[in-house]
C-alpha cells in the first residue's frame, strides 16, 4: 500500500512542471483547468490528465481502419515526453508551438511534453497555414507535411521541426534542404505515443534511426518495436521495411495496402515514390477487384488527371502500370492523412 501511494504521489508531481507556461504566463494545475473552461476539448483533456486514474483513453487515428480506443499509461506518456526533450535538446523554458488537434495523439503529446518538461507553450490555429503570422523565434514545433509545405516562408523562425502523420514527398524534401531550420521526419503511432524513430531531412537522411532505448526487429516481414522507456510488450506493426540493423530501417510501405495482381505482390507506396516527382497534385495507387488478376492496379488523382500522365508512367515496370485512371474532386482525409480505404470504397462503386 505504501509503495502504491508513493507511485501515485510521484506520478502526480510529474503531471505538471512548476516552470510550465502558456503564452509566457505561469499556470498551476487549477488555474490551467480554469483557463480552458470554455474550451471543451482542452478542458476535458486536462481534467482527464490530472484525475486519479493512471491511464488515459485515446483513440487511434483510423487512417488504415476503424479508430479504436486504447489505454495509455500516464507514466508512459511522461517517459515519452522526457525522451523527446532529451533527444532534441529541449530544456525547461523552451518556446514551443502546438498547431495540431488535441483529438489525436500528436496534439495531445505536444501539450503533455510542455506540461511535463516545463516548456513555454503557444497555441496556434489548427489549420493548413498555422504560422502564417509568425514573427518571433521559437525552439520547436510539430507539423504535418501539408502544414510544413504551407509554412516555408516563416519556418526559419523555428529552430527544430518534426514532421509526421504521412510521408514527406520528394519535392518537399528538396525544399527542406534549403532551410536554416533543422527538420526531422518522424516514425511512430498512437500505441508508441508518437515518434520512436526519426530521420534528419535537413541532412537528406534516407533511413529512420531509433531514439535511445528503442530496438527493431521483423515479425512476419513487418517491423516490430521494443521500447525500454514504455511498459509495452513488443509492438507489431503492418509496416514493411528494409531492416538495416536493430537501430535503423528504411520504410517501404504498409502491408495492408499490398496489391496481389495475378500472383505478383505490388507495393503501391513504392510506385507512388517513383511517380511523386512527376505530379504536383495529390494521387494514390489503389486497386480494383478483377476476375482474372484478382486485383488490378489503378491510380487516383485529386482534382484532375495531369497532362504528363502518359509520359510519367513510362518510368514504371510492366506490372506497376495502372490499368485505369480515376480522379476525385477532393480526397477524404483522417487526421491529416489520405484515407486510402475510403478512396478505395469510392472507386469500387464508380
Amino acid at each position: 500500500m505504501g509503495f502504491l501511494f508513493f507511485q501515485k504521489e510521484h506520478l502526480t508531481q510529474d503531471l505538471i512542471n512548476k516552470k510550465f507556461k502558456l503564452n509566457g504566463i505561469s499556470y498551476s494545475k487549477e488555474s490551467l483547468i480554469s483557463h480552458f473552461k470554455k474550451n471543451e476539448l482542452y478542458h476535458k483533456f486536462l481534467i482527464s490528465w490530472f484525475d486519479e486514474r493512471d491511464y488515459m483513453l485515446v483513440k487511434t487515428s483510423g487512417s488504415t481502419g476503424t479508430p479504436k480506443s486504447i489505454r495509455l499509461k500516464k507514466i508512459d506518456m511522461i517517459s515519452s515526453a522526457k525522451l523527446t526533450g532529451n533527444y532534441f535538446k529541449l530544456p525547461t523554458n523552451s518556446r514551443v508551438i502546438n498547431c495540431l488537434s488535441l483529438n489525436y495523439i500528436a496534439g495531445k503529446m505536444m501539450l503533455i511534453r510542455s506540461l511535463v518538461l516545463g516548456w513555454d507553450l503557444y497555441l496556434f490555429p489548427v489549420s493548413i497555414e498555422p504560422i502564417k503570422k509568425l514573427k518571433s523565434k521559437f525552439d520547436f514545433i510539430a507539423l504535418t507535411p501539408m502544414q510544413l509545405e504551407n509554412s516555408l516562408d516563416n519556418i526559419n523562425y523555428i529552430k527544430t521541426i518534426i514532421v509526421g502523420g504521412s510521408p514527406v514527398n520528394i519535392e518537399l524534401r528538396d525544399k527542406i534542404l534549403k532551410l536554416e531550420s533543422t527538420v526531422f521526419e518522424t516514425y511512430g503511432m498512437t500505441e508508441t505515443l508518437t515518434h520512436i524513430a526519426v530521420r534528419n531531412l535537413s541532412k537528406n537522411q534516407i533511413k529512420f534511426t531509433a531514439l535511445p532505448g528503442i530496438d527493431f526487429s521483423e515479425i512476419n516481414d513487418c517491423l516490430a518495436i521494443d521500447t525500454e522507456h514504455l511498459s509495452l510488450n513488443t509492438v507489431k506493426t503492418n509496416d514493411v521495411v528494409k531492416l538495416i540493423s536493430s537501430k535503423s530501417f528504411i520504410w517501404i510501405g504498409r502491408k495492408d495496402f499490398i496489391i496481389n495482381s495475378g500472383g505478383i505482390k505490388i507495393n503501391p507506396e513504392k510506385i507512388e515514390k517513383k511517380l511523386s516527382s512527376h505530379f504536383s497534385n495529390k494521387f494514390i495507387i489503389s486497386s480494383l477487384n478483377d476476375k482474372v488478376l484478382g486485383e488490378k492496379v489503378v491510380i487516383v488523382f485529386e482534382k484532375s488527371i495531369p497532362k504528363n500522365y502518359n509520359t510519367a508512367i513510362e518510368s514504371l515496370d510492366k506490372y506497376e502500370k495502372p490499368k485505369i485512371v480515376f480522379f476525385l474532386n477532393t480526397f477524404p482525409e483522417t487526421n491529416g492523412k489520405i484515407n486510402r480505404l475510403r478512396i478505395n470504397d469510392i472507386i469500387q462503386n464508380k
